[in-house]
């Protein structure tokens, strides 16, 4: 990404730049208790770098440089020596070194071409263009004689025609420093100037290193910055975790456990840098930190195992500049004899990046298992290369080993030294003390599981609704953060590793997918049952029944989304997934489409209200004649229950009584009374009026006829 550069000739941006120099290193000073800048008087405040020649351009980087050197070396730093860093910094074209913007970076450029102009011959000042030679001979780059360190003029942008040294040559400025750093100094130079800078606690790198140390990922834009970070990281994290267990296991120990977590804090910063360099966009989201760990560790085994390429064979920044305008695809490149790529991420939120392909991250413990009996390289270093170490066994460490990265920071680290050397051996990529540790764990689950269930079971009997329910929510969600804490101890304490943590993790979260659906599905029922026992519903009646459908069906439904969520989580293909449960729901609805009429019956039945519970109804589809009268004792999702009026239960499916006649004989607000009184022959004409006003005296004090008498 190129930067914005402000141009050299506006005194007020200078202005600017000066005081958040001035701001900056003020801040670090206070911090570090050094003394405050001074005001010393600068007789040119505005005066830029001289960038005019080559010659002009190194000069000014040595005599600000110089001038920045000796000031600081003495504990303080003034107004006049901080616009001569400015200065400096203005020499250097920084448009391709990774995170140019920091103040921190300039200043580490600064000094490694400090330490190496220090140790190499420079020619005489007449040997060096200046103004007249570019003027008279178009002079456009000089390099200085025997080495690569060139000052190229500006072709365009706001620092057009100045006089720079080379985007190249500052972003190559670490190798060069490795390359020349075993030279003697020259007279008058800064001698050990980066060393002291890296190590001082008064410096702006100090206070920031631990914050950029986490935060700090890889350079991802182009293919050898991605190398060179993933080789760098690997190495530097193995080799913090290895000597701090060093540290641990001496007697006595030279490092506390504390001080031994910090450094493994630090080791996995590094560790998760290089993991930033694959791309690992096709492995499960739930499964990305292990997988991307591993594969780090693995893909760095095979890399120690072959001889480093040419650095200048690696794709920088500028090649893929110049090969942007003549290709079609996102740029790939292939390391040497070998099948791993790192490629341009075309799309998503690491566009552009240049990442270790997803398919090299697919395969990449197949590539492992072939070179995995090859000796590592020789030894040799490459000069090339600013980190060519190898990580020797550095797989096989963390795969053997409890804990994460520093194992005697573990408790479990101890225990397992005293064990038996037969239970350290490594059986099918774990060893034999992880796979017992595994056995356990699963018992343990499954033991706990069973027996809080039980006991939940057991005490919900005793309680009256809705309690019961209620309790019950609490065995999924304990059977939840039981497998979930043991996952969580198999993945970080026993190190399970590769395939198995994988399947592991895969049962372990299916687990709590399902719990988590049961505590969704329970939590609906829960509230039906409590609302049903509020007085205004009857407990049997159709609004409870109606109730109790509509809870379990949207707790169904919103249970089933979240396995869906959740398998869709794991990676798993929900196209044939979903492909499956609609031929299978065919098939269940084919095999149950008596279930389903009657479930549908009940529906009707809620909806249309024909009778209620306690309602007296006649039924049936023959004639009036053969009608019999019942009481509704409950209507279900299935059938409806109805007793005779000789005490007896008739359960009939919802589907067929649904589409019987229903006489609902309780919600009838008038009665016809028919019926013939028997009287005897010999009945007088006085008794039968007697009789006749006895009836009438009868009827007219029923309550259906006169409610109120009074």
């Amino acid at each position: 990404m190129r930067s914005f550069r402000k141009p050299m000739t506006s005194p007020f941006l200078d202005f600017i730049v000066v005081l958040h120099v001035i701001l900056m290193i003020s801040l670090g000073a206070s911090m570090a208790g050094a003394q405050d800048i001074d005001e010393v008087f600068d007789p040119h405040p505005l005066r830029p770098a001289d960038t005019s020649s080559p010659r002009d351009t190194l000069r000014s980087f040595l005599t600000n440089v110089n001038e920045v050197i000796q000031d600081w070396r003495q504990g303080k730093f003034n107004v006049k020596a901080a616009r001569a860093y400015v200065r400096a910094v203005k020499t250097l074209d920084l448009s391709t070194t990774p995170h140019h913007d920091s103040w921190v970076t300039k200043t580490e450029r600064i000094l490694l071409l400090k330490e190496t102009l220090d140790r190499i011959e420079l020619p005489p000042d007449d040997a060096i263009p200046g103004d007249t030679e570019v003027a008279k001979e178009g002079i456009t780059r000089w390099t200085i004689p025997d080495t690569t360190i060139t000052i190229a003029r500006v072709e365009d942008g706001p620092r057009v025609g100045q006089f720079l040294f080379s985007a190249d040559t500052v972003q190559r400025l670490h190798r060069l420093f490795a390359n020349a750093k075993h030279l003697p100094y020259k007279p008058g130079a800064s001698v050990g100037i980066y060393e002291e800078w890296v190590r001082s606690e008064r410096t702006q790198k100090a206070f920031e290193k631990k914050a950029r140390n986490r935060l700090k990922p890889v350079d991802t834009s182009n293919p050898r910055s991605t190398l060179e970070g993933f080789l760098d990281s690997v190495n530097r994290a193995y080799k913090l975790a290895l000597q701090a267990d060093v540290d641990l296991k001496a007697t006595p120990p030279t490092m506390t456990i504390d001080e031994a977590r910090e450094i493994g804090i630090s080791a996995d910063n590094l560790l998760q840098r290089a993991v930033h360099t694959l791309d690992l966009s096709q492995v499960p989201e739930a499964l990305r930190e292990d997988v991307g760990v591993e594969s780090a560790l693995q893909l760095k085994e095979v890399l120690d195992r072959m001889e480093l390429p040419p650095l200048d064979s690696v794709p920088d920044a500028q090649v893929v500049r110049a090969a942007a305008s003549q290709r079609a695809g996102p740029f790939r490149w292939r390391y040497p004899n070998t099948e791993i790529e790192i490629v341009e991420i075309p799309e998503g939120n690491r566009q552009g990046q240049f990442l270790f392909s997803a398919g090299t991250v697919d395969r990449i413990s197949e590539f492992y298992e072939q070179v995995r009996d090859l000796p590592y390289r020789s030894g040799v270093r490459n000069i090339n290369w600013k980190s060519p170490d190898k990580s020797e066994g550095a797989y096989e460490y963390y795969i053997s080993t409890p804990g994460y990265l520093v194992p005697h920071a573990h408790f479990l680290g101890r225990l397992v030294d005293a064990l038996p050397a037969g239970l350290k051996t490594v059986h099918y990529g774990q060893t034999l003390w992880q796979w017992i540790g595994l056995l356990l764990c699963v018992l343990a689950v499954a033991l706990t599981a069973y027996v809080v269930y039980r006991v939940l079971k057991r005490t919900a009997v005793r309680l009256p609704a809705p309690l019961d329910d209620w309790l019950m929510i609490l065995a999924p969600i304990t059977v939840a953060l039981i497998v979930g804490l043991v996952l969580e101890f198999i993945d970080n304490d026993l190190n399970i590793t590769g395939a198995v943590l994988a399947t592991v993790l895969a049962v372990g979260r299916v687990i709590i997918i399902a719990a988590m659906a049961g505590v969704v599905f329970r939590l609906f029922k829960a509230v039906a049952e409590t609302i049903i026992t509020m007085p205004r519903i009857q407990t049997e009646g159709s609004e409870a029944a109606l109730l109790r459908i509509g809870a379990r069906v949207v707790g169904f439904l919103l249970g089933a989304w979240i396995i869906i969520g959740g398998i869709q989580g794991l990676g798993a293909d929900l196209v044939p997934l979903l492909a499956g449960l609609g031929v299978g729901g065919l098939a269940v609805a084919l095999a149950a489409k008596t279930t389903i009429a009657n479930y549908l019956g009940g529906l009707i039945l809620f909806a249309n209200k024909p009778v209620r519970v306690g309602d007296i109804c006649r039924h049936g589809k023959a004639t009036p004649g053969q009608y019999g009268v019942y009481t509704v004792e409950e209507i279900g999702l299935i059938s409806t229950r109805l007793r005779d009026i000789d005490r007896t239960i008739t359960t009939i499916p919802n589907a067929e009584f649904s589409n019987m006649h229903i006489i609902n004989l309780t919600e009838r607000d008038q009665r016809l009374l028919k019926t013939t009184l028997q009287l005897r022959y010999e009945t007088t004409p006085e008794q039968l009026r007697y009789v006749l006003a006895k009836l009438r005296e009868l009827l007219l004090g029923h309550p259906m006829v006169n409610p109120d008498p009074a």
